[in-house]
């Protein structure tokens, strides 16, 4: 995450050296540092050592295969006929893996694993694990059911993990994941430049330009420089938006809006986008409920107030339903629409537009909120390594390399050339990449929040337009503080059962 501008620079040329990387492979134990291998890798963030290989062997990785509503294979496995930016670096990737490595195979076992089948995915993994099969050397698996208490018992302790374990403050980890999901002294989920899909569920707001110079509404671009890019400025600009389309004098999916929204999904992420705090730690370090409940009450007033408007079109969407069914989506495709938030990987999707679209970062709270923040939907991957792997150092060697590599070529491929040049209609969104990058935000309590039986209380109360927080977390609240209890003697369970 750190020097990123230094890697964007150097995209270019490492896209052009990939290919003789993969294709130079001389004596083990040369001089090209760690991780070198003496085959041209030159990989300063990783620490495995020249002359570890694992001749002949086959590296599984249980992912998820594509679906309609999401590409996951991708960041694990391409075709060698790719030519698009990311698969074509993601199979260089590969191939420069097994080379380093002298592997077999790097192969992608991927089954579906999206929301609707997670217990299928769940159980394919956790049997064969039981069994001792050692049929998988990583697991990348949707975050939203992997943090389940039940299944810590079958993971690596990261922290234990042969290199990994040694190298967590590299560029290509997470740190401030790292910090979040650590549990007395255990990392169990590991979360870093190996997972795409953490970067294409970044959640940002796309504007249609068009709409946004009608209305006069001003240079948003540098508002979000000047770091006045507010809720409140944002409404101000919404006000007296709605067009009634269809003649119907009544606001419905037929009209023009000033901002759309799905209701589920988006706006959970408000706790991270207005940076509400859920928990946070003593002197020694153990975590406790902690919620913000006054900022929570001020939140919800504002937004429910905004949703009350004729100008906005907040829309209830289920896990069953594609981007083609979603009245959100045809709204903002058509041009009906001047704000609409939604997933970084949409732009790829938007580009088909007749209206050109911009990207700019969720506005802050206020302008006392210090940067402009944004997460990541928990569709992403996050990898484990199961306790049943044949050779946890090849596991951890091999996962290392693969996320310093990543972190060389593959995300500044999505980063800088198909986001920036392909998808991004202006030389300004990109820059608002940049920003948005520097707000990636991560919190204990929206990670476990499945385990904690929380992180839906924004998509409650803002559906059914009740802004008494107060109340509904007093009810909750011996709820939320028990399961808490349950989850960290569930890790400290670990240590008794390791003696």
């Amino acid at each position: 995450m750190k020097n990123f501008k230094r890697i964007l620079a150097l995209m270019l040329v490492l896209l052009m050296v990939v290919p003789m990387l993969v294709s130079c492979k001389g004596d083990k134990g040369g001089e090209d540092g760690p991780g070198g291998g003496g085959n041209g890798l030159e990989l300063n963030t990783t620490v495995v050592p020249d002359d570890v290989t694992f001749p002949g062997e086959t590296f599984t990785v249980l992912c998820r295969e594509d679906n309609a509503w999401g590409q996951y294979l991708h960041e694990i496995a391409a075709d060698e006929d790719a030519t698009e930016l990311v698969n074509e670096a993601v199979y260089k990737r590969n191939l420069a893996v097994e080379e380093r490595f002298e592997l077999e195979k790097l192969e992608a076992y991927a089954i579906p694993g999206q929301w609707a089948v997670n217990e299928d995915f769940i159980n394919t993994f956790k049997n064969s694990i039981l069994a001792a099969s050692g049929s998988f050397d990583l697991i990348m698996s949707q975050q939203a059911y992997m943090e389940d208490i039940s299944l810590i018992d079958l993971f690596y302790n990261f922290y234990e993990v042969p290199y990994v374990k040694d190298n967590m403050d590299a560029e290509h980890y997470y740190q401030d994941i790292i910090d979040e999901v650590t549990i007395d002294g255990k990392l169990m989920y590991m979360v870093g430049d190996y997972s795409l899909t953490y970067w294409e569920n970044l959640y940002v707001l796309y504007f249609n330009k068009t709409m946004a110079e009608n209305r006069n509404i001003g240079d948003i671009y540098q508002m979000v420089r000047d770091g006045e890019w507010t809720f409140d400025k944002m409404a101000e600009m919404v006000k007296g938006s709605w067009t009634d389309l269809n003649g119907d004098v009544w606001p419905d999916e037929g009209d023009s809006f000033g901002y759309i929204t799905e209701i589920p999904n988006t706006t959970d992420a408000f706790w991270d986008l207005f940076d509400i705090r859920v928990t946070s730690r003593d002197e020694n370090g153990d975590v406790k409920i902690d919620v913000d409940q006054g900022k929570m009450v001020q939140v919800l007033e504002k937004v429910i107030e905004f949703k009350k408007t004729d100008d906005t079109f907040f829309e209830s969407t289920s896990s069953d339903m594609t981007s083609d069914s979603i009245k959100c989506d045809k709204i903002f495709r058509e041009g009906r629409a001047l704000f609409y938030p939604s997933a970084l990987n949409r732009a790829q999707d938007f580009r088909g537009m007749e209206t050109d679209f911009g990207i700019v970062p969720y506005p802050k709270w206020d302008v006392n909120q210090d940067k402009y923040y944004t997460r990541s939907q928990d569709g992403y991957s996050v990898a484990v390594v199961p306790i049943d792997v044949p050779n946890v150092e090849m596991s951890g060697a091999i996962f290392d390399v693969l996320s310093a590599i990543s972190y060389e070529s593959v995300i500044p491929a999505y980063y800088d050339m198909a986001l920036r040049d392909k998808y991004a209609r202006d030389d300004e969104s990109g820059e608002m990449l940049d920003i948005i990058r520097e707000g990636f935000k991560f919190s204990f309590g929206n990670f476990y929040a499945p385990s904690l039986d929380r992180g839906l209380e924004f998509r409650i109360l803002i559906a059914q337009e009740n802004s008494n927080f107060v109340s509904y977390y007093a009810v909750n609240q011996k709820g939320y503080e028990r399961r808490l209890k349950k989850l960290l003697d569930a890790y400290a369970a670990l240590d008794q059962d390791a003696e």
